[in-house]
């Protein structure tokens, strides 16, 4: 029988570095070679704004990397996003789903909304989005601090990161 694997975490809303309000969650269901993956988010997305980015996150030193996952997509009133991915090798980063903390969610007015695993508060300042230099950068004692190993501004545009394709496609 194939290995199946289930887990809910809440989504929360964070201001100024601190958790707030809980405004959705999130689903994952693994089962062999597939993680189902489904994020609802209870936003006030105003028509014509771009409804967010989600990313799944894993701890790595003291900073916490962002792999892109998709836009979110506003459908009956709750932004969502659903998808399969690779649970031994997400979006080809070489990241095992168990060593994932949760998933990050930033919207265009730079609001964060997280959901953690073990249910935990978070420490918003140390996201970092999974570098353009990739398992190189990720090896680096200077991840996150230096420029070839952060995002630069004109890609919170719309742009992927490093090889990134959205797995909801």
């Amino acid at each position: 029988m194939q290995e199946y694997r289930r887990q809910i975490a809440y989504l929360y809303a964070y201001e100024h570095g601190r958790q707030v309000k809980n405004t959705g969650f999130v689903k994952a269901e693994v089962r062999g070679d597939r993680c189902r993956l489904g994020i609802y988010l209870k936003s006030f997305c105003r028509s014509g704004e771009e409804p967010g980015k989600a990313y799944i996150y894993f701890y790595h030193g003291k900073q916490t990397v962002g792999i892109y996952l998709g836009d979110l997509k506003k459908q009956d009133g709750v932004l969502q996003w659903q998808g399969v991915l690779d649970p031994e090798n997400i979006q080809d980063k070489g990241i095992r789903f168990p060593d994932t903390r949760g998933i990050w969610i930033r919207d265009a007015g730079a609001q964060d909304y997280i959901a953690e695993w073990e249910d935990e508060p978070v420490d918003v300042s140390r996201f970092i989005l999974y570098p353009k230099g990739g398992k190189k950068c990720i090896s680096c004692p200077r991840l996150g601090n230096c420029r070839g190993s952060v995002e630069h501004a004109s890609d919170r545009r719309g742009k992927i990161h490093e090889g990134s394709y959205s797995a909801g496609a």
